[in-house]
């Protein structure tokens, strides 16, 4: 009877853990209203990707949104690639950034929030 009642326990309280951890990740991602449309496009583009062949490693890639001397900022962040992730305006222009103001911007953005992430994504 204990060996039943702590496998229950022990049930409930994992699926009690899964539940908020999934409401914490739906919380950090960024409205749709507040994605532009080149982006919103683009993430679109990917999940079709994704859902033909799911093995393409835009499953492990996210949308990232930082804030940076008052403007947003969108970084593609794979673990998979190489190179620092490309940072894009608002307007969707690549920032083509050279290795001091690449720094600056890293030490200075903030408030990092998803906008997409594929499903097999980890955050380091």
């Amino acid at each position: 009877m204990k060996k039943s009642l702590i496998l229950i326990s022990f049930t409930l309280l994992f699926l009690a853990s899964c539940k908020k951890k999934e409401n914490i990740e739906i919380d950090t991602l960024v409205p749709r209203s507040e994605i532009p449309v080149w982006l919103i496009n683009i993430i679109e583009g990917n999940e079709i990707t994704i859902s033909l062949d799911h093995w393409l490693d835009s499953d492990t890639g996210a949308w990232l949104r930082y804030k940076y001397e008052k403007q947003y900022y969108f970084e593609y962040y794979n673990a998979l690639m190489s190179s620092y992730p490309p940072v894009y305006n608002y307007e969707g222009e690549r920032i083509m950034l050279d290795q001091k103001e690449f720094q600056k911007y890293s030490e200075n953005k903030c408030c990092r929030q998803f906008v997409w992430k594929g499903s097999a994504y980890i955050d380091y």
